[in-house]
């Protein structure tokens, strides 16, 4: 029984703690790739180029959220090979259990709809599926096996000192385009209407 619980064990650094900088980092690189992912799943939809997400510059913030999820269970995870049962599993059900919620939430407290899968195979309440589940398991492997580590490298090439006002701009940065991006969604709720029905826009 105890060498079978220990094939479960996730390998980890030997010492690491998670910063601010990291964090922000995380959650900006995570932001942009999640809005080029965005948009090139729509390419692929609709054949054209539409922009996804509310926010003026180039953020889907729930990839960003997600991988800080993902960043603070994992962080002193090694990308070993024998962690990758357990982070696909737990990366699948904690980033589709996010994104489940987050869609709840907008719909029935905000009352507003950022995406709807209604009628997609294996639909769950709507706001996830069971093939995306899958896909978040797969983009949270990648995330703990090759962009964390990268993360981690460039973090520690530079004094703390200077990493942490990188994060300070970056961080002002999005709050900013977040405040004024509400401000035009609130003006404009067609903005909302066009993230859910991108196959409409013209």
């Amino acid at each position: 029984m105890k060498k079978s619980s220990q094939n479960f064990q996730l390998v980890k650094y030997a010492k690491h703690k998670a910063s601010f900088a990291e964090m922000v980092i995380v959650f900006t690189f995570a932001s942009i790739v999640g809005y080029l992912v965005e948009t090139g799943y729509v390419f692929l939809c609709v054949g054209k180029i539409v922009k996804r997400g509310m926010f003026l510059g180039p953020y889907c913030p729930i990839y960003g959220f997600g991988a800080l999820i993902l960043y603070c269970c994992f962080y002193d995870v090694k990308p070993n090979k024998k962690n990758i049962p357990i982070i696909f599993l737990f990366a699948s059900l904690l980033l589709g259990t996010f994104e489940l919620l987050c869609g709840l939430g907008f719909k029935y407290i905000l009352n507003i709809e950022m995406w709807n899968y209604s009628g997609k195979f294996l639909n769950i309440l709507n706001y996830t599926t069971v093939p995306i589940l899958i896909g978040w398991g797969i983009l949270g492997t990648m995330y703990v096996f090759f962009v964390h580590p990268i993360i981690l490298k460039v973090v520690g090439m530079f004094p703390k000192k200077i990493m942490n006002k990188v994060a300070i701009v970056l961080f002002c940065m999005f709050f900013c385009d977040w405040l004024i991006s509400t401000r035009r969604v609130n003006i404009n709720p067609q903005i909302l209407t066009d993230l859910v029905n991108p196959q409409d826009i013209s």
